[in-house]
Formats: C-alpha cells, sequence, structure tokens
C-alpha cells in the first residue's frame, strides 16, 4: 500500500506539472541523482573507449558538482543505454525498463552537416524550467587532447547540468561579446567581473592588439576576450567552467547584473546560484552530503520493439463508429507505423479481456496483414481496463519471460473505478503504457497509467473530421533514435463533402523521405472515387488501390523511393454527404541523410497557468526557421482552435530563431482533455536551416599564462555559409499530445506577456524607445494601458519599479499583439547629445488592471568619440546626470509617439508569411 501511494502522489504531481519532458524520471535520493540516464544513437559504431570516457566524465561531473554545490549534490546513478547493435556479453548489460533513447537526458549522436562539436542543451522554457535534453558528440566524448586542456568534459556536463535540470542560462553572450559599463570601461562579457584577461585579435596563433569600432566605441568583431589561466575568482561556471580556478556559480555577491547575456535577459538580472539553490532540488535537501561521491554505472542495451495492443471493446465502442474508427487507425499503425523486426501482440477487454493473437515478429507484409484480419470490428460488455493489461503483460512475456522495456499501447472510451488496483503491478513490470483516451468519458485517471511508466498521452474526441484517432496512432513511432526506421506522416485530414463534390489537394515529397509511402482514404458509408499523380503526372487511379471494405478503407503503396516533389490527389465523393479523411505516411529516403523532423510538445505549470504549445522543427540536430507552423487544439464540449506558432522570442517563445515555435493556448472550456496536433508547412527559398546558438558550452578560446596567449585551435566555428542545406518544399502533420483538466480547474484571468524585446537609442536629442506589443491575455487582443518608468540604475527598476521616474504615457494606445510601438523623448537641451546610460523598463495592463511581468529593462547610452568629445568625463557626468533626468522628467517632454502596425497576415499553402 506505501508503495501505491508514492506511486499515486508521483503520478498526480506531474499530472499537474505536465511538462515538455513528459515527466523526467531523473530523482534526487539522499543528495545523490539517480536514474541519470545516457543514451548512444544506433547509428554510432561500437567503441568500448566511449562507454569508459562516458564513465571518466561522469566520475569527475560528480566531483565538480558537490564542489560546486557546496557538497550538497552528486551524481549517484547513472545508465548508459547502448545501441541494440552492438555485440555485447549478456553478462555486462541489462534491459532497459523505461529507459529509451528518445527520452534519455542525455544523448550521445553524431553531428548534421558540419555542426561542430559543442556540447549543448535544448531548453524550451524560462528561467528555472526544465530542459530537454543535452547532446554531445561522440568527437567530444574521445578527444581527450582538446577536451582535458581547454573543455573538461566533467565540468562541461555540470555546465549543461544546470541548463538542463535548473533552467538557468549562458553568462557569455557571442553576439555581444563586449559592452561599456556603467563606469565607462570597456567589460568582456562575463560573469564574475574579477575574471582577468586580455583582449586580442588572433588569427591562428599569431595575436595583434585589438582595434575600436569608432561608431560603438567597442573593440573590433575580430577581437577576443582570453582569461588568464590562473585566477583569483572561481565563478563563475555557466561562463568559463575550463579555467581550472572556476568551481562555483556566480552569487548575489559576485553576479554581474550588467553584463548583456541571456542569463540577466531571461532570469531577471538574478545570479544564476540563486535561480539553482531556490530549486525545487535544494528544498528536498538538508544537510551536505559526507560520503563517496563516485556515480554507479549500469549498462543497458535497447532491443528490438515488442508491443501489445489492448483495445476497448466494450458496449460504448459501439456507439459513434468508434469500433469502426479503431479498426481504420489501428490497420494504419499495424501496416505503416510499426517497424520492421517488432514483436507485436494483440489483446481486446470489454468486462474480461481475451488475448487475440500472441507476439508475431513483423519481418513481411503477410504477417502486418494476417494481424489486421485479428483487429475487433464488434463492440459489447462492460470496461474491466486491468484485466485487459494483465493480459498484455501476459502477451509481452512471450518472447522472453519478462516484460521490461515492452510496451502497451491502452484505448479505451470508458470508466473503471477500479483501475487503480493494478498501479502496482504496472509500475513494478518495467513496462511502458501509452495511452489514448477515446470520447468524452474515458476514465480521468487512464494518464495515471502513461505518466508512472513515461509513456505517451494522447486523446481523441468523436469528430471525424480532425482524424484525432489516426494521428494518436501514427504519433506511436520507436523511441530507439532510429530515424530511418520511423514513419513520418506527411498529411491527415478529414473534411465533410457533400454528394457529387471533390477533395482536391496536394502532399509534398521532400527529398529527406520518399520510402514506404502510403496513401490512404478513409470513408463513412461509400467507397469514393479516387486519383493519385506524381510529379512527372503519372496517374494512380483505384484500380492501384487495396480497398478493405469492411474497413472502409482503401490504401495506395507506392513501390520503391517517391518521386520528390507535389503529388496531386483527387477524391470525388458518388454518393450521399460524408466524412473522408486522406492520410500520407513515409520514411527516410537515405539512412545516412536525416529526415525533417517535427516534435510537438505541451506544457502547463499548474492550474493558474496558460498552457504553451511548443514545436520543434530539425534536420538532423539544425534548427528549421521560417516554417509555417500551426497546433490545432481539441476541447471538449467546443469546437478546434487553431494556433499560429512562432519562433521570434516574443511571447512564450523564448528564444529567437533556435528551431522552436511556441504559443499560448488559454481558451479553455472547463474539464476534459485537451489535445493538439500539429502542422509545419516549409517552403523553398523562405525556409532554411541554421546554426544553434544559445545553450552551449563555451570553451576556453585560449588563455593567458606568464603574458603570452596560448590559442584555442582545436576550436573550429561553424558559420552560416558553412551550411549549404536546400530543404525546399515539405509537409508535417503530428500529434502533439494531450493533458486532462479536473473538474476543480478553476477560471483564470489571464494577464497581458511580458514584453521583451523592449529597446532603446540615442540619437543625437532624442531617445527612442521600442517593442513588441503584448495582448491583453498573454498574446491575445490588446493591453489598455503601459506603465514606463527610468532610472540611472538597473537595479532600482528591478527591485523598486514603482520609485523610478515615472515617464507620460498617458497619450499611448496599446495597440494588438505583435504591433511594434515606438516612442520618442524628445529635448531640445543640448546635454542630451553627451548622454549617461539611462534605463528604462515597462509593465503592460489589460482592463482588469492585471498587470504584465516586468519587460527586460532597455539601456540607452550616447557615445561619441573622444575626438569629438572630450569634457564627457565621469566628473562632469555625475554634475550632468541629474540634470538630464529633470529635465527629461520635469520640463516639458515632447512625446512622438509612432506606432507600426504588423498584423499577422492570414496564410495559406504557397504564401510566405510576412
Amino acid at each position: 500500500m506505501k508503495m501505491f501511494h508514492r506511486i499515486l502522489g508521483f503520478v498526480l504531481h506531474c499530472l499537474l506539472n505536465v511538462c515538455v519532458l513528459n515527466c523526467s524520471r531523473v530523482t534526487l535520493v539522499n543528495n545523490g541523482y539517480r536514474n541519470i540516464v545516457i543514451a548512444i544513437n544506433p547509428n554510432i559504431q561500437y567503441n568500448n573507449k566511449l562507454i569508459e570516457n562516458v564513465k571518466e566524465m561522469m566520475i569527475e561531473a560528480s566531483n565538480y558538482l558537490s564542489q560546486a554545490t557546496k557538497h550538497q549534490l552528486y551524481y549517484s546513478d547513472v545508465k548508459i543505454v547502448l545501441p541494440a547493435t552492438w555485440a555485447l556479453n549478456s553478462n555486462v548489460v541489462q534491459r532497459p525498463t523505461t529507459e529509451s533513447y528518445e527520452k534519455a537526458s542525455v544523448i550521445i549522436a553524431e553531428p548534421y552537416l558540419k555542426q561542430g562539436d559543442t556540447p549543448y542543451t535544448l531548453q524550451y522554457g524560462g528561467c528555472g524550467e526544465k530542459g530537454r535534453y543535452i547532446h554531445f558528440t561522440p568527437n567530444f566524448i574521445l578527444n581527450d587532447e582538446m577536451t582535458s586542456i581547454y573543455c573538461p568534459k566533467g565540468r562541461v556536463f555540470v555546465h549543461e547540468w544546470a541548463h538542463l535540470r535548473w533552467g538557468v542560462f549562458d553568462e557569455y553572450n557571442d553576439a555581444v561579446p563586449f559592452y561599456i559599463s556603467d563606469s565607462e570601461t570597456t567589460e568582456a562579457t562575463r560573469c564574475s567581473l574579477s575574471i582577468r584577461g586580455k583582449t586580442a585579435d588572433c588569427k591562428g596563433s599569431v595575436c595583434s592588439s585589438c582595434t575600436t569600432d569608432e561608431s560603438t566605441g567597442l573593440p573590433n568583431k575580430q577581437c577576443q576576450f582570453f582569461p588568464e589561466k590562473n585566477q583569483r575568482s572561481s565563478s563563475s561556471i555557466m561562463y568559463l567552467q575550463g579555467l581550472p580556478n572556476v568551481d562555483t556559480f556566480c552569487d548575489n555577491e559576485t553576479h554581474n547584473a550588467e553584463a548583456p547575456n541571456m542569463q540577466n535577459r531571461m532570469c531577471n538580472y538574478r545570479s544564476t546560484w540563486d535561480v539553482i539553490s531556490k530549486s525545487e532540488d535544494f528544498r528536498n535537501i538538508s544537510s551536505p552530503h559526507t560520503g563517496s561521491v563516485e556515480p554507479t554505472f549500469t549498462l543497458l542495451q535497447a532491443k528490438d520493439r515488442v508491443l501489445c495492443l489492448v483495445l476497448d471493446v466494450s458496449g460504448s465502442m459501439g456507439t459513434e463508429n468508434r469500433i469502426g474508427r479503431l479498426r481504420q487507425a489501428a490497420e494504419i499503425f499495424l501496416l505503416q507505423i510499426a517497424e520492421t523486426g517488432s514483436y507485436v501482440g494483440i489483446v481486446t477487454f470489454s468486462s474480461g479481456a481475451s488475448i487475440q493473437t500472441h507476439l508475431k515478429r513483423i519481418n513481411n507484409d503477410k504477417v502486418r496483414e494476417d494481424l489486421v484480419k485479428l483487429l475487433p470490428t464488434s463492440a459489447g460488455g462492460g470496461t474491466n481496463i486491468c484485466e485487459g493489461i494483465r493480459s498484455g503483460f501476459e502477451v509481452l512475456r512471450g518472447d522472453d519471460s519478462a516484460t521490461q522495456g515492452d510496451e502497451i499501447i491502452l484505448l479505451t472510451d470508458g470508466i473503471d473505478h477500479y483501475m487503480g488496483n493494478c498501479f502496482p503491478e504496472v509500475e513494478q513490470s518495467g513496462a511502458v503504457i501509452h495511452t489514448i483516451a477515446f470520447g468524452p468519458s474515458a476514465a480521468e485517471e487512464l494518464e495515471e497509467l502513461s505518466t508512472m511508466t513515461g509513456g505517451l498521452q494522447f486523446a481523441a474526441t468523436d469528430d471525424l473530421s480532425t482524424s484525432g484517432l489516426i494521428d494518436s496512432f501514427t504519433g506511436l513511432t520507436s523511441g530507439s533514435g532510429d530515424s530511418s526506421q520511423q514513419s513520418i506522416q506527411l498529411e491527415s485530414s478529414g473534411t465533410s463533402i457533400g454528394s457529387n463534390r471533390w477533395l482536391n489537394g496536394t502532399v509534398v515529397i521532400d527529398k529527406t523521405i520518399g520510402n514506404d509511402t502510403f496513401f490512404v482514404v478513409n470513408w463513412e458509408f461509400v467507397i469514393p472515387t479516387l486519383s493519385v499523380r506524381d510529379p512527372k503526372g503519372n496517374i494512380y487511379d483505384i484500380a492501384y488501390f487495396k480497398i478493405d471494405l469492411s474497413a472502409k478503407s482503401a490504401r495506395l503503396m507506392i513501390k520503391g523511393t517517391a518521386q520528390s516533389g507535389t503529388w496531386f490527389y483527387s477524391i470525388l465523393n458518388t454518393g450521399s454527404n460524408q466524412v473522408i479523411t486522406i492520410i500520407v505516411t513515409s520514411r527516410a529516403a537515405d539512412a545516412q541523410v536525416p529526415p525533417i523532423k517535427v516534435n510537438g510538445y505541451i506544457s502547463r505549470k499548474d492550474s493558474t497557468s496558460p498552457m504553451i504549445s511548443y514545436v520543434e522543427v530539425s534536420h538532423g540536430f539544425l534548427p528549421v526557421l521560417n516554417a509555417i507552423v500551426t497546433a490545432i487544439i481539441e476541447r471538449p464540449n467546443a469546437r478546434p482552435i487553431q494556433l499560429m506558432l512562432s519562433d521570434d522570442g516574443l511571447g512564450a517563445d523564448i528564444v529567437k530563431n533556435d528551431g522552436v515555435y511556441s504559443k499560448y493556448f488559454i481558451d479553455f472550456r472547463g474539464k476534459g482533455r485537451y489535445s493538439v496536433k500539429v502542422r509545419v508547412l516549409g517552403i523553398e527559398g523562405t525556409t532554411s536551416v541554421t546554426v544553434r546558438r544559445g545553450g552551449q558550452t563555451l570553451c576556453l578560446p585560449g588563455y593567458v599564462e606568464n603574458g603570452n596567449i596560448e590559442v584555442n585551435l582545436f576550436k573550429s566555428d561553424v558559420s552560416e555559409e558553412d551550411l549549404h542545406d536546400e530543404l525546399g518544399d515539405f509537409n508535417r502533420v503530428q500529434a502533439g499530445g494531450s493533458i486532462s483538466l479536473p473538474s476543480a480547474t478553476p477560471l483564470v484571468n489571464f494577464p497581458p506577456s511580458t514584453i521583451t524585446d523592449l529597446l532603446a537609442t540615442i540619437v543625437k536629442n532624442k531617445i527612442k524607445l521600442e517593442w513588441t506589443a503584448p495582448g491583453g491575455s498573454y498574446d491575445k487582443g490588446s493591453a489598455s494601458r503601459y506603465e514606463m518608468r527610468m532610472s540611472d540604475k538597473l537595479l532600482q527598476l528591478r527591485d523598486h519599479f514603482i520609485r523610478a521616474l515615472l515617464i507620460n504615457t498617458t497619450t499611448i494606445y496599446p495597440q494588438p499583439y505583435g504591433s511594434k510601438e515606438t516612442v520618442t523623448i524628445y529635448s531640445e537641451h543640448p546635454n542630451m547629445q553627451n548622454g549617461a546610460a539611462i534605463y528604462f523598463a515597462v509593465r503592460a495592463y489589460d482592463k482588469r488592471n492585471l498587470s504584465s511581468k516586468l519587460s527586460n529593462i532597455a539601456r540607452a547610452s550616447f557615445f561619441e568619440p573622444l575626438s569629438k568629445s572630450k569634457w564627457w568625463t565621469s566628473a562632469n557626468q555625475k554634475i550632468w546626470f541629474p540634470i538630464l533626468i529633470g529635465i527629461i522628467g520635469c520640463l516639458t517632454v515632447v512625446i512622438i509617439v509612432s506606432i507600426v502596425r504588423q498584423k499577422k497576415k492570414k496564410w495559406s499553402p504557397g504564401s510566405v508569411p510576412s
């Protein structure tokens, strides 16, 4: 019973904190992190040194973490998931349970194109929010010569772990490597300021003095900061963890709030240690750890996929043609999605359970077709979910008498008040359960099964036009990490078509896919007339389709590799009005070229927060930019809502141009399940790949020793010019998961979103302020008013905003979300030209007077070359600055408000978003 309560507590915590990581399996026990999963990509060849170097890295990292956290934390238990293709002695490896490549905290995989070997962490969320994964390349792990001097692996791991686990950000900035401080000194962007070093312009090992850009007063773009090798300062790990003396994070005493870096921008100028020490991890420890900090290691080896469909055939499945739709969706999974070489069984359940087939290995099309014949066609009886699960476990034991690492796909539309009885069995099984809630009345506890086992969770309504059930099944691809074997959905749509009406459309087969391509058409009543035309003009009429009248489905398989380009389909409804759906899937055309991939996630912190839809679009590990990304949200008792997601660094989006598209969702309609479907459209000439920025380790560029600069010649920067990857047009459709809101969910009034791009510039005798308008409720509508203040002290705005000087904004009428707002403060006083640094911040308010969080703090400073103005000294600045503030705040100020509206344009396939 104790175990049951522990499981239930964990599950309820996860359900209230739906996360992009699907609730990380890492736990903290007695100061030690357990169940850290490091997975090696299946395309990497066997190399025992890779395993040994990972172990060495983690031993070093554990000692470094202990030192960095004042002996409060260390790495206790590390699991290394090895590819199934590696020939290893069965005595040294164990079977995974819920661990897999796709769910690992750390992955080791080759880079794509010239991405480079710099480790990075993929972060979706804001300050204090967990990341997705850490990515190391094999070359980084194996290259001892480079990493031992410039990028020690254990120290790098702790740097990236801080991104992943605690949601802090880098304290350097490649885009703004230098800045002019409030004390009028030129500083390298760093933390802490006590890190000493030299600036130099180095080409290879030859270095010269930096020149100054006369327009900014900053060092030129080729200039770099080289720290001294031996420092008196011990911080900070989020700046240069490679320095021998650096073994702490910047705290409130050493933090550099002026530095223009991501940590200050994302975390409201808080120090990294302030964020880390106030995380949940530190709330769960009471005293330092005094024992050994060396982790234990377990080697796990992935195996062929083993799964069982556990399908509800109770009486309620006979309504709304649910049993027929189940057959259509499960047929697509068996014929197109389940990977060759996997083992599949089928169980049906109502009041009891029945094994339709024990495990069959999918090694040819006949096995797939035999499995389809065993799908249910009728429904009746009650709902006993536990009986279905227990029979599923019996099937899974058929290959090796165990269930560890195996999968169950559980679909139900009913309520079972006793399903909690089998939770302890589920926990002990080591199996992964993916859940599909079908219809509005599926058991509220269903998602607890997927949460406790690390499975996926989906929901589908009775609305035929959304094709939600099919999307749920097509989203259940293998988590092995072998993208060449994963089926990719290109199209999935349902449309109500009148009698003798046509449904015409296009699907793009891009150059990264083409193998195992299927066009599937489903209908309600009467088989329609069908034809598909390839890019060369070849026509596939209904004679080429395989017809299954009992399933009301027609399937066209394209032999070999499908021709890349635009395919056209035409469907004529020859019967009465009916819903017709079309689904197109394919696989990678070349095992050596990763397909363009889409990963959708949803996040909600708690019952008073908005939901955020995230969609990552990537080619290999490279971010894909300028795609058109739409999320369709299915809601209980309401029509679906379409959201246009953006990668512009505004609103819900954290970082601009990182390939992660985001959007808030706040239109909740009470209790029930909310599911997400994602559509992505790429346009040739507009959509492109880019190098990854942000969340990366900064290896030492070199160091100063005995007055001499030793340059890191191993470092190889990757530029946009190195990328010659023309994507062309492409389509993708994917199910993005679901969340379930309990009946106790309160109705929430949401404030405006935070302004994150406030920019202040001084042009002659004017200060120009620009920002993007927030919505009235996050990113919907428009705000009611702005409150803008200014100060000569950055932290006064953060800590005592209300005490700072108020700027009159009563003549500013906020525009709709996404519009550009511009305010110009003008004074003819000549001292304005010789300006000191001034800081600005703004809050937005809605009609209920709810305020947004404080914006980023913008800095305006006028620079004039010394040859033109020598009188503006620190002493004079102290005299004139109060006068300047008085002039701006008290005298007549002409505020020129220019609003540049940038309304988002509607798009259609073939158009380019502005």
